[in-house]
This record gives C-alpha cells, sequence and structure tokens, in this order.
C-alpha cells in the first residue's frame, strides 16, 4: 500500500507541475505577441530617425550656404548629427551629373554606387544586396533648392551587416533573446542577431508576424525568446503537492487502521484463546494437527538427545551466546554440584578454564583444555566446540572425557623409562610430512634429480643433528661456504647462482673451528635461500664484535622443517636466531678462531679480466664482485663479441667465461683460446650455473656460487699464468675476417690458417662489421656463407681497402666478391693455395703502394 500510495503521490505531482507550466508557457507566448509589436515599434523608430537626418541633411543642401564641392565639409561640420543618427552613410547625386559620396560608406562596401542608385525610390525605403554580400536599406530623397527646383537627389543608406546599434535597440526594447528580418519578396534574411550570453540550444519560444515597416517589400519578422523552467514554478505548485501529499498520507493512516481492525485484531486474539476453543474454528483445524505433529516430533528428539548425552559416560555442557547453561548432563551435574545456582559457566567452573571459554565463544578451532577435580580425584580433558543455535547465534557446547587412567599409565610409564637423549633428538615426523605435503603440491613439476638430491641434503643434515660428538677443523670461512654451496648444487642440481652470497675477501679468510653442525647449518642456509620463491635471494656473512652473523633471505613460514632444523643446530652450537623484516633470519653465533692466520696473497694492481657473461643469468653480480677486488673489467656478452671486440685491449691477465645451458659455447671458446695460442695452461676461469658435464683438466672450475672471496682465491691462480694477447700473431700485417661456416669448416680453416701466422676474426654473419673493420680497415673478409648484396657495397663503401673472397658461389654474387671457388669438405691443399694466393696478391698491393 505504502508503494501504491508513493507511486500515486509522484504521478499526481508531476501533473501538478505539468499543468501549471503549459499556463506559465501559454502565458509567455501571449505576451511574445505584445513584444513583437514592441520590437516593430523600435524598428521603425529607428527608421524615422535615419529620416529625420536626411530631412537635416537635405535642408543643409537646400541653402547651398557653401561653395561647390565643398558639402562634404559642411555637412561633416554637424558631426554631433552625423555620427550619433540613425544613417551608416549618405550619397548626393547632382542634376549636373557630379555626385558626392560619404567617406564612410568604403567602410561597409566596395562595390559602384551608380548601378544600385537606380533601385531606389522617393521617400520610401528598399532593400538592396551588393555583390561583395552587404545588405543595406536605401531610402532616396528629392534635393530642392530655395526656389523650389530640383538640384538632385540624396541617397541614404543604413548597413544591416554587424548593425550593433539597430541590433542592440531590437534586442533590448523587449528583452528577446534573437531577433530577424526576412525579405519574402527577395527570399533573403536582411538582419539577424542574438545575444552572446544566451544559450539558444535549449527549449525556446517563437513568434513570427508581419513586419509593418516603410519598407518597400514584404518583410517577416522573427523574435525568439529562452524558454526556461519558471522559478515560481515549484513555488505555485507546493501548495497543491503538500495538500495531495497530505490527503495520500491520512488516506494511508486509514487504510492501516482498517485492516489492522478488521484482519490482524482478530488473529491476534485467537492467541490468547485456550487450544480447545480453536478446534471451533474449522479453518485452523489443519494447522493444528501440524502444529502437535510438530511438537511430538521435537519432543521424541529431545528424549532421544538426552539419553544419548546420559549414556556415553562424559560430561555435556550446552550453553548460550552469553555462556548461560541449557543442558548440562548427569556426569557434568557431578563435576560441578553449583551448576544449578549458577547463572553462567563462569561462575562454577575454575578461573583457569576461562581464557579458553572466551576463546570458544568467539568462534576459536580446536579449544581444548584439561580440568583436575580434587574432590573426585579425577582428571577430565574438555574440548570445546562453537555451533549456530536457532537464533543465528554462537553457541558452544563442552564435552568432558574422564582420562585419569591414561593420565596414571602416561606418569607411570615417563617413571619407569626416562627419555634418552637420542629420543630426545627426535626427528620432528609432523615438519617432514609438512614439508613433503609443501613440495607435493607445487604448481610447477619438481624434477625427480632434485627431489632425490634433496632428500640426500636432508638425511646428511639428520646425521649430523644425531651427532654427540665430531672432528672439529680449522678452515677459512670463505671455503666453507664455498664447499657446502657446491655440495647442495652437485646434489639438488639447483642454479648456483641464484644465491647472492655477500661475504667480502676479509671475513672469508678468517680461519674459523669448524664441526658438523656448523657444516650442516651453513648447509640448511643455502638450501633455505635455494628453495625460496622470493625475488632477493640473498645470504649476508660478516663478523662484529659479538662474532659471527649470518642473515639469510626466507619465505619459510608455511615450511617448519627448516626452522627445527636451524633452532636444532643453534642449540648445539650455542647461537641465537632472530627474524627481520622482510622475512630476514638473522643468526648469531660466537665461534672460535685460530691464532693461525690465513696466508693472504692480494691481486696485483691495474689487472685487466675479460667477463664473458654468454647466458651466464647473474652477469652484473660476478662484474660487480670483479671491481670490488680492484680489477679493469671488459665485459662481453658472447663469444663472438669477445674474438671481434677484444682487439683493442692489450693483454688480459684472466679470462672469466659463463655458462648457463649453452655448455658448448664455453667450451668452444676455450678449445678455440687453446688453438690460437697453442699452449693449455691459460688463465681461464669458468663459471657455471649449473654442473658442467665435462670439465676442462686445464682451466679453473669455480663450484658453487660466485662470491668475492673465492673470485679472489680462484683469481690469485689464475692470474700467476702467462695472460693472453688479444692483438698476439706471428704476423703482424695479416688480419682476416671468417664470416660464416659450420664448427668442421671453422676449424679446418683455423688450423690451416695458423700455420701462416694469420690473425683471424670469427664471425657469424657481418650485420656487427663496424665493430671489427674499425680495426682492421685493411682485413681480408672470406665469405664461407652467403651475405646480402647491399650490406657487402655498403661496407666496401665504408671500409674500400677491405677485400672480400668467396668459397662457395651464390646468385645475385656482388661485383666486389672475388671467388675461389672450393669443392666441400675443405681441404688442407685448398685452404693452402687460396691463403697463398691471396698473401702473393697483399705482397703486390703494399709493394705497389
Amino acid at each position: 500500500m505504502l508503494a501504491s500510495i508513493g507511486v500515486a503521490f509522484l504521478v499526481i505531482a508531476l501533473m501538478i507541475l505539468y499543468f501549471i507550466e503549459a499556463l506559465n508557457q501559454s502565458a509567455a507566448e501571449k505576451g511574445l505577441v505584445l513584444k513583437h509589436r514592441v520590437v516593430e515599434q523600435a524598428f521603425n523608430g529607428y527608421l524615422a530617425r535615419a529620416e529625420d537626418e536626411m530631412k537635416f541633411i537635405g535642408q543643409d543642401l537646400s541653402l547651398r550656404d557653401y561653395t561647390s564641392g565643398h558639402e562634404l565639409d559642411l555637412l561633416f561640420s554637424h558631426h554631433e548629427v552625423l555620427l550619433f543618427g540613425g544613417l551608416d552613410f549618405f550619397y548626393i547625386e547632382w542634376k549636373n551629373g557630379l555626385h558626392s559620396m560619404d567617406p564612410r560608406a568604403r567602410l561597409f562596401t566596395k562595390v559602384n554606387f551608380q548601378p544600385l542608385l537606380r533601385e531606389g525610390l522617393i521617400n520610401r525605403w528598399t532593400s538592396i544586396m551588393t555583390k561583395d554580400g552587404t545588405i543595406l536599406l536605401m531610402y532616396k530623397k528629392k534635393l530642392l533648392s530655395s526656389e523650389q527646383e530640383n538640384i538632385g537627389f540624396l541617397y541614404g543608406f543604413i548597413s544591416l551587416n554587424d548593425n550593433l546599434t539597430l541590433a542592440h535597440e531590437l534586442l533590448e526594447s523587449a528583452q528577446v533573446s534573437a531577433v530577424q528580418i526576412y525579405d519574402k519578396v527577395n527570399d533573403r534574411v536582411l538582419l539577424e542577431e542574438h545575444k552572446a550570453s544566451v544559450d539558444l540550444s535549449g527549449s525556446i519560444l517563437r513568434s513570427r508576424l508581419p513586419l509593418v515597416s516603410p519598407v518597400q517589400s514584404e518583410l517577416q519578422l522573427d523574435i525568439i525568446q529562452k524558454h526556461a523552467f519558471s522559478s515560481t514554478l515549484l513555488t505555485n505548485a507546493l501548495p497543491l503537492i503538500v495538500a495531495v501529499g497530505f490527503v495520500l498520507l491520512c488516506f494511508y493512516f486509514f487504510l492501516t487502521r482498517l485492516v489492522k481492525t478488521l484482519l490482524f485484531h482478530p488473529l491476534e486474539a485467537i492467541a490468547y484463546r485456550p487450544e480447545e476453543d480453536l478446534l471451533t474454528f474449522s479453518e485452523l483445524q489443519p494447522f493444528k494437527l501440524q502444529s502437535n505433529q510438530y511438537k511430538a516430533f521435537i519432543k521424541a528428539k529431545e528424549r532421544r538427545f538426552t539419553l544419548l548425552a546420559e549414556s556415553i559416560h562424559s560430561a555435556i555442557i550446552f550453553c548460550n551466546e552469553v555462556a548461560e547453561v541449557e543442558l548440562i548432563n548427569t556426569e557434568a551435574k557431578r563435576i560441578f554440584p553449583d551448576s544449578d545456582r549458577a547463572r553462567t559457566l563462569f561462575d562454577f567452573m575454575p578461573i583457569s578454564c576461562h581464557q579458553s571459554i572466551q576463546e570458544a565463544l568467539k568462534g576459536g578451532l580446536g579449544v581444548h583444555f584439561d580440568l583436575t577435580i580434587n574432590n573426585l580425584g579425577r582428571i577430565y580433558q574438555f574440548q570445546a566446540y562453537s555451533f549456530q543455535n536457532e537464533s543465528t547465534y554462537r553457541g558452544l557446547l563442552l564435552v568432558g572425557q574422564n582420562v585419569t587412567q591414561e593420565t596414571s599409565l602416561t606418569w607411570q610409564l615417563e617413571q619407569l623409562q626416562p627419555l634418552s637423549s637420542v629420543v630426545q633428538k627426535k626427528v620432528d615426523t609432523d615438519a617432514i610430512l609438512n614439508e613433503l605435503t609443501y613440495l607435493s603440491m607445487l604448481p610447477s613439476h619438481t624434477n625427480t634429480t632434485h627431489l632425490q638430491g634433496w632428500i640426500a641434503l636432508l638425511v646428511s643434515v639428520l646425521d649430523e643433528i644425531s651427532t654427540v660428538e665430531s672432528d672439529v677443523s680449522y678452515l677459512p670461512i670463505g671455503d666453507v661456504f664455498c664447499q657446502e654451496s657446491a655440495r647442495v648444487m652437485v646434489a639438488m642440481g639447483v642454479e648456483a647462482n641464484r644465491v647472492q652470497l655477500d661475504c667480502s675477501v676479509k671475513a672469508g679468510a678468517r680461519v674459523v673451528a669448524v664441526d658438523a653442525s656448523f657444516r650442516g647449518l651453513v648447509r640448511v642456509l643455502f638450501m633455505m635461500v635455494m628453495s625460496n620463491d622470493m625475488a632477493e635471494r640473498r645470504l649476508t656473512v660478516r663478523f662484529d664484535d659479538s662474532g659471527l652473523e649470518m642473515i639469510a633471505m626466507n619465505d619459510m613460514a608455511f615450511r617448519p622443517l627448516f626452522c627445527w632444523m636451524v633452532n636444532m643446530l643453534l642449540a648445539h652450537l650455542g647461537g641465537q636466531q632472530k627474524t627481520l623484516q622482510n622475512n630476514a633470519l638473522q643468526l648469531n653465533l660466537i665461534i672460535e678462531e685460530s691464532e693461525y692466520k690465513n696466508e693472504f696473497k692480494p691481486l696485483a694492481p691495474n689487472q685487466v679480466v675479460a667477463w664473458v657473461s654468454n647466458d651466464y643469468s647473474n652477469a652484473e653480480a660476478v662484474k660487480e664482485a670483479l671491481e670490488r677486488l680492484g680489477l679493469q673489467v671488459e665485459e662481453y656478452i658472447s663469444t663472438d663479441s669477445f674474438f671481434t671486440q677484444s682487439s683493442a685491449v692489450k693483454k688480459f691477465d684472466a679470462v672469466l667465461i659463463g655458462c648457463d645451458s649453452d655448455v658448448d659455447a664455453q667450451s668452444d671458446m676455450t678449445q678455440a683460446l687453446k688453438l690460437k695460442y697453442n699452449r693449455d695452461q691459460l688463465p681461464i676461469v669458468w663459471l657455471n650455473s649449473t654442473l658442467p658435464v665435462k670439465a676442462d683438466p686445464h682451466v679453473f672450475t669455480l663450484m658453487g656460487c660466485s662470491f668475492d672471496y673465492n673470485l679472489h682465491q680462484i683469481l690469485v691462480k689464475a692470474c700467476a699464468l702467462e695472460g693472453v694477447v688479444p692483438t698476439y700473431s706471428n704476423g703482424q700485417y695479416e688480419s682476416w675476417v671468417m664470416v660464416g661456416g659450420s664448427r668442421v669448416a671453422k676449424a679446418i680453416w683455423y688450423t690451416e690458417l695458423e700455420n701462416y701466422g694469420i690473425t683471424t676474426q670469427w664471425l657469424v654473419d657481418l650485420s656487427n662489421y663496424y665493430v671489427v673493420l674499425s680495426y682492421h680497415p685493411d682485413a681480408v673478409v672470406v665469405l664461407l656463407a652467403p651475405q646480402p648484396e647491399t650490406l657487402l657495397l655498403s661496407i666496401q663503401a665504408a671500409f674500400p681497402k677491405v677485400r672480400f673472397f668467396s668459397v662457395q658461389r651464390w646468385p645475385e654474387m656482388p661485383d666486389n666478391v672475388a671467388l675461389f671457388e672450393m669443392a666441400l669438405p675443405y681441404s688442407g691443399d685448398q685452404i693452402r693455395l687460396f691463403t697463398q694466393d691471396v698473401m702473393h696478391n697483399n705482397a703486390n698491393i703494399r709493394s705497389n703502394e
């Protein structure tokens, strides 16, 4: 009813507003007709002023009180009339054929006035349009002398283009928004103006009536009035709307009272009658039968529940959301005899149980507590279960089991067989099961080798936790971290460069006492950092005044096995742990240091090392570590960039080659360097993310993660060997660039060219030719594979002394490429003949120069 009455009120209010607005609009349209006449009078008054001005000019010209040719000077001496009159300009046509033109005429139009004058009518206004689009009203008046003789004609003009004075008078005379004068005979608009501050895109009122004026044409006047809702609309309609709303509200209350009186009051009276009286109402008998069935069903369930609560030999207590007791069985009454006189659980339960009860009332799960009943000599273990009762509030169920006998037997067993130290160190099986569950639920596939390695590392750590005593050795702490990181990588196959180990050379060189527990702790830290999913995998090792400090970034909140292993190892080592922000675990140990100081061999100053990163994923960290060691680092992204760009360096004291998965690039570069310098012992260091399948015995291999200490140690050994000179060659006048070709072809060519002492640069293609040829502008380029014609021509233009040779013919070979065709596979004799021919040509070229 309320919704229907509200809709009716809204409809009636809108109808009232529409009706009053229609009346206002009708009144505005009637008033617009009156404004039409006011605008018409303003237009005719403006023309009348212009005619008066014409009469004044005609009188001055009729008196002829001026010299011939100076009539304009006479007229403009009365400037107050000409400048503030209605005419825009005038034109005089004398009887003798001469004419005088108002100089203001050229402000409005540039056309010749002679053809226009023929359209003039004496003492009448006519509308004309010039060729340049100017709309004019022209008035013609005969000029008579004092003797009443015709001396010529006077023409007055009013411009309707942007005539602000006339437009302002028309708009302001009747306060309209826009006005338009239309010539129906000539089918053109003479004047159209509107107020700049008025937007006519909305609702408007328009009046279009004939314009009665002295203009010789049938004119029509349109006036437009901006129509907006009247500000008094709501004021006028409000009394009616309030009256309608009051009537409808009274009607609503009347209906409500009527429904209550006729319908609900009789039904309410039935509830207070005896059940026997209800049988007289046949309509209510089905409801009565259904209600009796529900009552019988509920009573049967109550009896069954009571029987169940009494037969389980447990203390059962039900209470509501405010801890008031709703049901308590016989066993619980025997434990708490004061429960009948108490209002809530807190009145008869011991204070030690109150916190657990409050936690369960708040919805806590797994709440339990033990309660000792001294007067009965029993121990009860209570479980608290929260549930939603029939009022959707949280109720509470307490179930107490008698555990006196079980507890007594447990005490007796503990007295008869105390726990040994081995049992006290028993493995936390729940933590291991949790870790296995975590690994089984990982979204990505877990490699079998990784899982086997993880289990092997776990068993090794558990063995070291169970070890009571172990041998102690004194080693530099940096060597310990190197060995353990390599061990983790060997076992799990996890990339070593995933861990950023922050261990300076000074800290890594300190000799400390190392036992099995310390090694196990370092191993666990590596496992934690390597296996987390955080963006930063950092392990920091440093010494301070309090001893050794290790900080590991980890996300082990849901992996309790690592926490348990760290706690067990720290308990043996006597260390402390603290959790920092951003999931950082800080470990502090007081570790024994040896009086023997490790011999520290510093690196020589100003040494240059080449860092060939290839696909090594943590290349920038290696470069930063080398720069901290005081080395000059030349970084190359690949093997090809090293061979093409390293000639600018005089000497490399060591060459570091990185590798992640492209093992062939690492071994090929090493083999190429050995062949180039004809010796096996080169200062080459391999940095591998994974274990190399086949390690070269003549190179230095860095196992585990790289950091300042182990980089320093391995570079000390590498720099002791003779360095690598990129520009080294037996013949300083020969520089060849080999482009393309397979590995077998490259090996054959390299071996033969070495016999002639020719420096060779090996490129896959000529896309980066400028890097190589800028150092060797007169090189010999041997094409083992076809290259684009446009690229070869552009190279020849940039480096004119470069000569191109091809050993195979291909279509569209440019003229600047010399062909020395060879049969596949390449043989030593073919390469020897080709080399001799090219070197002979080079000698001839030098002799000619």
